[in-house]
């Protein structure tokens, strides 16, 4: 046994070096890859048009590139040809790509929703069907929360190739109520009811100012439509609010909601 390690030990105590090397290096990207994500996470909040979207991607990009770079000084201690391996990672890279090339255009599909930034971290949207408010873009999927806290996480693909409805982009939002008449209804007098409403509601924008106009003429009523601009943080609270009012104006009788009536003429002959 002693002569096994007389005869071993200079290449034993070189495998042993390059071993604490590549413990080393690890340790170092680590502590590297930590620091520069806090880093980069403290300077980029600090400037004043960043938007926080970008974050978690900048964030596993730096990580992959900072043990990338690890990886390839480890296998150059240990004799390992690295040009050989980045045009061997090249090769399979390409293959890879053609077999998961769905997989891929979701991460190309998530770069360009970062680049372009059609929603951000906190928008309410709704695309493909699916609607609620972004928790976070990554580079695979997009988490979101629905409107009634259902965690969703959608392929980035889907927003690529669907149209997206964002909610909160805008800082102010059109609303339209639709009032239905009778024919027997003073038009003008229902109009007028409506215009106090709108009247007492603060809220609203006097820029464009809030309208009435009658919408269509059924068969058996007259559709009235209810127009303002609202801020976006307030547009739930005062469309409901509108709804409420307009029911207890029909309630108290100022406003007549149309019935359906049928009519049936006997004739004797």
């Amino acid at each position: 046994m002693s002569e096994f390690f007389s005869r071993h030990l200079p290449l034993i105590l070189s495998v042993l070096y390059k071993v604490l090397i590549a413990g080393g290096l690890l340790a170092g990207a680590w502590a590297v890859s930590k620091l520069l994500v806090k880093s980069l996470e403290k300077g980029l909040i600090r400037l004043p048009h960043f938007d926080e979207t970008f974050l978690p991607v900048l964030k596993l990009m730096v990580r992959y590139a900072v043990y990338g770079v690890a990886s390839l000084v480890i296998l150059s201690q240990f004799g390992v040809n690295t040009a050989s391996i980045v045009a061997f990672f090249s090769v399979a890279g390409l293959a890879i790509g053609l077999a998961l090339r769905d997989l891929l255009s979701n991460v190309a599909s998530g770069l360009a929703i970062l680049i372009l930034r059609p929603f951000r971290s906190g928008d309410g949207i709704e695309a493909d069907g699916v609607s609620g408010t972004i928790a976070e873009i990554g580079l695979f999927t997009t988490r979101l929360q629905t409107w009634s806290g259902v965690y969703v996480c959608v392929p980035n693909n889907i927003f690529w190739k669907a149209p997206i409805m964002n909610f909160s982009r805008n800082k102010k939002r059109r609303f339209e109520i639709e009032v239905p008449l009778t024919y027997f209804d003073s038009l003008d007098d229902a109009m007028k009811t409506i215009a106090a409403l709108l009247k007492e509601e603060k809220r609203l924008l006097p820029d464009p100012a809030p309208v009435v106009l009658v919408k269509k003429l059924n068969f058996s009523s007259v559709v009235l439509e209810v127009r303002g601009w609202v801020k976006t943080s307030e547009f739930w609270d005062v469309y409901w609010e509108l709804i409420e009012k307009l029911r207890q104006s029909v309630d108290s009788g100022t406003l007549k909601a149309p019935v359906l009536r049928k009519e049936i003429h006997i004739r004797q002959e």
